[in-house]
């Protein structure tokens, strides 16, 4: 027995990509910005319980047969903004089950080691991918521009990887005196990571655009201020105000005809702003932290996804 694609498969059904006997149910974790449409229907033809599970950041760029099948299919999504997105081509969600995360992992963790290596700095911690969508050059931008930036006490942790990304023309993150840059987003055990969110004092998420944004959530559980753009699904976990950037314009950005992304162009001036306000304002912190692990609990893992259950009934 072995799990492939999240789904348990027969000893032989790798090779044939076949279930070798009918499912009680499938649940189907996939991506409308490449979603297999064959494989989905091999599940299906097998069980009469089945469910895609799926996301996008931005249209849908798949073939006319895909989105046919695509509407046809019984679809959960993991925020309001799929959901909205998935409409404007036509294809009906049957519900909204967010991500879930390990709250009570989160709030238990250590982050005594990494403390130790930041010393006695407040530190702002972005964690994600290099690569346009992730928005690292307005942060980089805004932190620059900010009294934050020339702050020798304060320090940005980007949690990341170092090659330079060719999607933005070669930019390459700077390593100054309040910058460190990671190597090692995909290499860190769970419970590190869990413990860089507890080390941190405030948490940004630069990203232009998310399906979901787990980081979002996971600092949220760790009781972190949250700043991010305010545009979905990101403002549907943040809904404060005051950590919500305003943003300028949207673009679409086509990588390559693969996918394309829905780009959220932050407003800089409020950018700026705002990282300054979250920074310095100690008791906007704790407010904002106070109510954001709160609110993290709508997200725990065991509540979360035991709600699947509901749309396995017909």
């Amino acid at each position: 027995m072995r799990v492939v694609d999240g789904v348990e498969w027969e000893p032989g059904d790798f090779i044939y990509h076949m279930p070798m006997k009918p499912y009680d149910g499938v649940l189907y974790i996939g991506s409308f910005m490449n979603i297999d449409v064959a494989r989905y229907y091999r599940y299906v033809w097998w069980t009469g319980r089945h469910l895609y599970y799926g996301v996008t950041e931005g249209p849908l760029a798949i073939s006319p047969f895909n989105l046919d099948a695509l509407r046809r299919m019984r679809v959960v999504v993991p925020s309001r903004y799929v959901e909205w997105e998935l409409a404007q081509h036509g294809v009906r969600v049957d519900g909204v089950v967010p991500h879930g995360v390990w709250v009570d992992r989160i709030r238990s963790a250590d982050g005594s080691m990494w403390r130790r290596i930041f010393g006695d700095r407040l530190v702002v911690l972005y964690i994600a991918h290099r690569n346009i969508r992730k928005g690292f050059r307005y942060l980089v931008d805004a932190w620059r521009m900010s009294r934050a930036g020339r702050d020798p006490d304060v320090l940005l942790v980007l949690h990341t990887e170092r090659k330079p990304n060719r999607n933005e023309n070669g930019f390459i993150i700077p390593e100054e005196d309040n910058i460190v840059v990671t190597d090692n987003v995909m290499r860190m055990d769970r419970d590190s990571l869990y413990g860089l969110y507890q080390a941190a004092d405030v948490y940004v998420h630069g990203a232009l655009c998310e399906g979901f944004g787990i980081p979002v959530v996971e600092a949220m559980a760790a009781g972190k201020p949250v700043l991010c753009l305010n545009a979905g699904p990101m403002s549907e976990h943040v809904r404060d105000g005051e950590a919500l950037v305003r943003v300028d314009r949207q673009e679409i950005y086509n990588d390559a005809g693969i996918a394309y992304y829905r780009l959220n162009i932050p407003d800089m001036r409020d950018y700026v702003e705002k990282l300054e306000k979250m920074v310095y304002d100690r008791e906007l912190r704790s407010e904002l932290g106070a109510k954001n692990m709160e609110r993290a609990q709508e997200y725990d893992v065991w509540k979360v996804y035991s709600r699947f259950q509901e749309y396995m009934k017909w």
